[in-house]
């Protein structure tokens, strides 16, 4: 039993098993890559970070807008304004989008039909292009699935129309690296199956490499995902890419360095288990060298705060494991299969001297000053040529998206900015629906809108991006002075009016009318009195003539003339006992009228000083009145006259209690200012932008009643703004930390800083030579040489394991070598210099998988990591045959010696400087490894 688990250990089949278990494990509990990419691949942003503070406020909002998002149904007529049938189309589509709303998580539809208000925000200026916004719950499902069903419904005939939001967009980003991502994962595989079989003419050996990197990369990959999806740990969308680059590059090399090795051992004779154990004893130290330096250089990077960065450093436990599985799973196909792990040539090949390395050593070394400067001037041209920010617009990458063509049409139809908004949130402890909060906000709104890169601002104040005339003063004193002016009119003619009605009453010829009247009352009364008179003198006769009985014919006649007359005197009598009668009551009707013309006399008299008071009065106040009217016409055109003031009217009026709900929430404590940047939020001064309008918001608030409010900005722009602040703050700390441990390392395995620091600097210099030769090939490519700011990550992995697998191989020459550096520098160079071909090639064989992607990112990385590769293996023999030679010979030539004194002495002095340089050229003893 004994003996058949020592046969077993010696087989190393328990390190096989070992190993098959662990790739099961990872296999079996590897979740979902395209879900975690989904939800976990964009940056998380720190909980004290404003775009996740804004997300807090969004989620208790209220108003049953809690946990939503904004999402643009986008209807576009690519031929111009919209017509009224088309109008008419929208409107049928929004109302059949009503109905279906909690079908698809809709929790409010804001239109041009329910909120007028917001019309310029919601309608173009050439009005070809309408938006529709629709606030969608997080909770109804994913972002993708949500976007294809909302896009399906508005589809309205005649009309492009679209679905877009920044959440969108940043969803297509993910789905498009998740697409190509298992294609790169193939294609690399692929290639390194055709580079392991080129470089041993061999199929065995390739499946050993592929197996070996499967394998690693297998557990590498599910202990990142796992640690992602249960423990919330940083992961990137590129985590499985960079992964991927990383591993194979250095299960490559390593594998290539153990095959190399295994053959040559295999051919001098040695036993496959023996040879296979010395090559593990021989390599063990490089490839110890090589794994602890990747791994130290990478789990750094898990000290960073920012999400991006801390998930590169699972490239550390990446090449960890890569390490171990190099000196544990290899060896294991190794021992069993020996020569047959290079069927079918088994033979070793021929190998031919390379003079490249040497021939460039040499020129090295004849002229050191020469060498240097022109490897210098060409890196440090090409590197230092020209400096591009980076794009931090995720959209830039995706190809024919929906979602992205319409951020498109927006940006051409509302401007840049309108697909990106940002949004402040204010929070105060007081409610904002009263005159002197909103004043505050109504300023707010109108400074920020002022700002340099600022397009439009909306607030509660302003639903429409735009001021609303009769909410501020001068739109109010315009109607009060209209009003005025009619008052001012009206006294006017109230003035004319009183001076016609006093010039109307004549008093003096009143007066004579009651003379004249009391005239005619006297003369009344004496013909009454004459009256009565007559009437008693007929009464008298004609009694007497009823007396009389003298029946002669005279008396006869007498008596009936006498008859005649007294009927004729009682027929007087009647008249005159009448018209007494009436002249009575002609006197009292005229006594009645004199005394009613008399007391009218009076009361004319009292009106018309009543009527000149008045007169005087209205002058006065029609005199008050122009100059009131003149002093609000003087108001009305201040800066004054500019605020708001919103009288409880307009308080309670429909249209501004319509804004309170849109702009605030269910407790009108918050409020948001939705801010439209004049450019995308890639652009070199969004950041800028952004911490000005901060400034400019705290500074205008200071002193107000709104003092304490709480301000707090969100959107695309800041989360590109935070990203970039963040990548700007740790890319430097970096690149610091990740070479500095690399150096730090190679300069204790070679035991020479000096030495090692030229040769790191040359590595410096290539890699930012090739960045920049990289950016001028794309634009003369696609026309865009910005980079995608993930492309210095994604490139500093390939960049970092070529730097370290080199420079290690160089460092472990030096150190084991026993002569001065100057009779090691030739050999030693051209030495290493035959086995950096195979590493060049596995380099540029290893990052060709990545062009299987159409993507831009993947593409620059490649182009990066190639011109790399080329320039440091052209020109690091340069470089450290001549630095080398230099820092050998400058510090042996002692300083000139100057004097003053002619002659003899000076010759002496020349000849002695002479001779000492002579000597000093020779001298390599002195110099200290």
């Amino acid at each position: 039993m004994q003996e058949r688990i020592r046969k077993l250990h010696h087989n190393r089949i328990f390190a096989l098993v070992f190993w098959l278990v662990v790739v099961f494990a990872a296999i079996v509990t590897l979740p979902n890559v395209n879900t975690i990419i989904q939800y976990d691949g964009q940056p998380q942003l720190a909980n004290t970070s404003q775009p996740v503070k804004a997300t807090q406020i969004r989620n208790h909002w209220g108003r049953n807008l809690d946990g939503t998002y904004t999402v643009n149904a986008v209807f576009n007529n690519p031929n111009g304004k919209l017509t009224n049938k088309q109008q008419a189309a929208i409107n049928k589509t929004t109302s059949a989008l009503q109905k279906k709303a909690s079908y698809y998580g809709i929790q409010k539809i804001t239109t041009l039909t329910n909120t007028p208000t917001s019309k310029p925000q919601l309608l173009s200026k050439d009005r070809s292009t309408e938006i529709v916004q629709l606030s969608v719950s997080h909770n109804q499902g994913p972002v993708r699935s949500i976007a294809k069903q909302l896009n399906s419904q508005i589809t309205t005939a005649g009309l492009d129309t679209y679905v877009t939001s920044p959440e969108i967009i940043s969803d297509a980003a993910n789905e498009h690296i998740s697409s190509f991502t298992l294609m790169v994962i193939l294609m690399t595989l692929l290639i390194a199956l055709v580079a392991m079989g080129i470089l041993f003419a061999s199929i065995i050996a390739p499946i050993i490499t592929f197996l070996a990197i499967l394998i690693s990369y297998i557990t590498t990959l599910s202990l990142a995902t796992n640690l992602a999806y249960h423990w919330n740990f940083a992961y990137s969308e590129y985590t499985p890419i960079f992964l991927l680059l990383g591993i194979s590059l250095f299960t490559l090399l390593t594998s290539f360095w153990f095959f190399r090795e295994l053959r040559n051992r295999i051919d001098d004779g040695d036993d496959s288990q023996a040879a296979t154990s010395q090559v593990i004893h021989d390599l063990g130290y490089r490839i110890l060298i090589s794994t602890l330096t990747l791994t130290l250089a990478f789990g750094s990077l898990m000290l960073f705060n920012f999400s991006t960065i801390r998930a590169y450093g699972l490239l550390g436990v990446g090449f960890a494991i890569t390490g171990i599985a190099s000196v544990t799973l290899i060896p294991v196909f190794a021992g069993m299969l020996g020569t047959s792990l290079f069927w079918p040539k088994k033979t070793r090949p021929v190998l031919k001297d390379r003079k490249l390395w040497y021939h460039l050593t040499r020129f090295g070394l004849w002229q050191p000053w020469i060498a240097a400067l022109v490897v210098l001037y060409l890196a440090g041209a090409a590197a230092f040529g020209g400096h591009q920010s980076l794009n931090y617009n995720n959209a830039q990458d995706i190809p024919n998206n929906q979602a992205v063509q319409g951020a498109r049409v927006l940006s051409a139809h509302f401007g840049q900015g309108k697909s990106t908004p940002v949004t402040l949130y204010l929070q105060n402890n007081q409610r904002l629906d009263n005159q002197d909060q909103l004043y505050q906000l109504d300023n707010l709104t109108k400074k920020l809108r002022a700002q340099p890169g600022v397009a439009a601002v909306t607030s509660v104040t302003q639903p429409g991006g735009q001021p609303i005339t009769q909410y501020y003063v001068a739109n109010q004193l315009d109607g009060l002075n209209t009003s005025l002016s009619g008052t001012i009119a009206q006294l006017s003619a109230l003035q004319t009016d009183l001076k016609s009605d006093q010039s109307n009453l004549k008093q003096k010829t009143l007066k004579a009318e009651v003379k004249r009247l009391d005239s005619l009352s006297a003369k009344t009364s004496k013909l009454i009195s004459e009256s009565d008179n007559l009437q008693s003198t007929i009464i008298a006769a004609q009694s007497r003539s009823n007396a009389g009985g003298n029946p002669s014919k005279k008396a006869r006649r007498y008596v009936q003339r006498l008859n005649a007359v007294n009927n004729q005197l009682t027929s007087a009598l009647t008249t005159l006992s009448t018209l007494s009668t009436n002249i009575s009551g002609t006197s009292s009707d005229a006594g009645t009228a004199y005394s009613n013309l008399s007391s009218y006399q009076e009361t004319i008299k009292s009106v018309n000083a009543s009527l000149k008071k008045s007169q005087k009065q209205v002058k006065t106040l029609n005199k008050s009145l122009t100059q009131m009217y003149t002093y609000l016409g003087g108001l009305q055109t201040s800066e004054a006259a500019k605020s708001l003031y919103l009288t409880p009217t307009q308080l309670a009026s429909g249209d501004f209690q319509q804004s309170l709900v849109n702009f605030t929430d269910d407790k009108v404590k918050t409020t948001t200012l939705t801010i439209t940047l004049k450019r995308e939020p890639n652009a070199q001064t969004t950041a800028k932008t952004l911490a000005a309008l901060k400034q400019v918001a705290q500074s205008q608030l200071r002193g107000t009643s709104l003092k304490d409010a709480t301000l707090t900005f969100s959107g695309q722009p800041v989360v590109a703004a935070t990203i970039q602040q963040q990548y700007q703050h740790d890319l430097i700390r970096v690149l610091l930390l990740v070479f500095g441990i690399t150096l730090i390392l190679l300069v204790l395995f070679s035991r020479s800083l000096l030495q090692t620091g030229y040769w790191f600097l040359t590595f410096l210099a290539s890699a930012a030579a090739s960045y920049q030769l990289t950016r001028v090939l794309l634009r003369w490519a696609t026309g865009n040489d910005q980079f995608n700011w993930q492309v210095p990550l994604l490139a500093f992995v390939p960049l970092t394991v070529l730097a370290v697998v080199e420079l290690t191989q160089l460092a472990i020459s030096y150190r084991l070598n026993q002569a001065t550096l100057l009779d090691w520098l030739l050999p030693g160079i051209s030495e290493v210099g035959q086995t950096m071909r195979h590493s060049l090639f596995i380099i540029i064989a290893g990052v060709l998988g990545l062009l299987a992607a159409s993507s831009q990112v993947l593409t620059a990385v490649t182009l990066i990591t190639v011109l790399t590769a080329v320039i440091f293996n052209l020109a690091l023999p340069l470089m450290a045959s001549s630095f080398g030679k230099l820092s050998v010979v400058i510090p042996n030539q002692k300083p000139y010696h100057f004097h003053f004194r002619r002659g003899s002495r000076s010759k002496r002095t020349r000849s002695r400087r002479s001779t000492h340089d002579t000597s000093a050229s020779d001298d390599e003893s002195s110099q200290d490894k």
